[in-house]
C-alpha cells in the first residue's frame, strides 16, 4: 500500500495568466493498493468508477510506459475543494501518475512526471507546481516538452485563502477572457510577471502589490465571483497587501508578510462572510510526495 500526498495550487497568481502557479499548504491524500477489482472511496458515488480522474491518470501513465492496467483500491482524503481554483483536478492527475510508478517499480523524474501530467491535464500551470513545489513558470516550446522554471518563495509570506461556497468552472471562466489583447496590454503584463516572481522570492510585499495589477483576465473573471469586491475591500483595508483570483476562481488569495495581520483578518472575514472557508497558508516547497505504508 502506498500514500501519495499532493499540494493544492494557485494558478495565474493574478498577473501570470496560464504561466504561473504556486503550490500551497493545503493537501489531498490518496492511498493505493493492488486489488481484485477497482474500488474507489472518499469521493461521491458518481465518481467511483473507471472515469475517475485519479484512475484515468493511473491508466494513462501505465500505458505511457507500456504497462497493462490493473485494478486498485483507491481512497481519497482531500482538503482541496472541487472547482474553486485550487487545482483539485491536478492533485488527482499527479496522484494517479505517481501511484502507477510506485506500484510498478517504475523510476520517474519530476520532469517526466510534469510531461505526463501535462498530457493528461492539458496544460502545466497547475500540475508543475503540484509536482515541483514552490512557484513555477511554465511554457511549452513548439514540439517539445514543457519547460518549468521554479522559484523559491519567502517563508515570511502568508497566503490568506478565502473560498466561497460556490463554484466557478474553468470552462466558463475561459469564455469571458478576450482571445486577443492590445500590444500595450501584453507589454504591461510582461514586466509585472518578473516583478511578481522577484517579490515572492524576496518577500517584498510592496513589489508583489505593485506587480499584481492584471489586465488580461481578472477584470473579466471578477464578475463571476459575486463576493469579489466585498472580500477584496475587507482584505485590503484589513492589512493585506494585495489579492488575486486563484486559478479561475472562486477562491481569492490575499497576501501579507505578517502572521498576526493574517489571523486578525481571518477573524474579520469569518464574521463578514460566514459561508466562506478561510485558511492561512504558506507556499509548499516539497511538491508531491509518495510513501510506502
Amino acid at each position: 500500500m502506498i500514500r501519495v500526498t499532493v499540494p493544492a495550487t494557485s494558478a495565474n497568481l493574478g498577473i501570470g495568466y496560464d504561466t504561473l502557479g504556486m503550490a500551497v499548504s493545503l493537501y489531498s491524500h490518496f492511498t493505493f493498493e493492488r486489488s481484485d477489482a477497482l474500488e474507489i472511496s472518499g469521493c461521491p458515488e458518481e465518481f467511483q468508477n473507471e472515469d475517475n480522474l485519479v484512475y484515468v491518470s493511473f491508466v494513462d501513465a501505465l500505458r505511457e510506459w507500456g504497462e497493462e492496467a490493473f485494478p486498485v483500491s483507491i481512497d481519497i482524503d482531500t482538503e482541496v475543494p472541487v472547482a474553486r481554483g485550487l487545482g483539485s483536478s491536478s492533485t488527482c492527475v499527479v496522484a494517479g501518475i505517481m501511484a502507477a510508478a510506485a506500484l510498478t517499480g517504475h523510476t520517474v523524474t519530476r520532469e517526466e512526471l510534469v510531461a505526463i501530467a501535462t498530457g493528461v491535464e492539458g496544460h502545466p500551470d497547475n500540475v508543475a507546481p503540484a509536482i515541483l513545489g514552490g512557484v513555477v513558470c511554465s511554457f511549452t516550446p513548439t514540439g517539445e516538452l514543457p519547460r518549468c522554471l521554479r522559484y523559491e518563495v519567502s517563508g515570511r509570506l502568508r497566503f490568506l485563502t478565502v473560498i466561497p461556497p460556490y463554484e466557478v468552472h474553468t470552462s466558463e471562466a475561459r469564455k469571458v477572457v478576450p482571445s486577443e489583447v492590445p500590444l500595450s496590454t501584453a507589454v504591461w503584463q510582461m514586466g509585472r510577471i518578473a516583478g511578481l516572481t522577484r517579490g515572492l522570492e524576496t518577500g517584498d510585499t510592496s513589489l508583489i502589490a505593485d506587480a499584481n495589477d492584471d489586465r488580461l483576465q481578472e477584470p473579466y473573471r471578477r464578475a463571476l465571483i459575486p463576493d469579489y469586491d466585498a472580500i477584496r475591500e475587507t482584505c485590503l483595508t484589513g492589512g493585506a497587501k494585495t489579492l488575486w483570483i486563484s486559478g479561475s476562481g472562486s477562491t481569492l488569495i490575499a497576501v501579507t508578510d505578517d502572521t498576526i495581520v493574517a489571523k486578525f483578518l481571518q477573524v474579520r472575514l469569518r464574521e463578514q462572510f460566514p459561508a466562506c472557508d478561510t485558511h492561512i497558508l504558506t507556499c509548499d516547497t516539497e511538491g508531491a510526495q509518495v510513501e510506502y505504508l
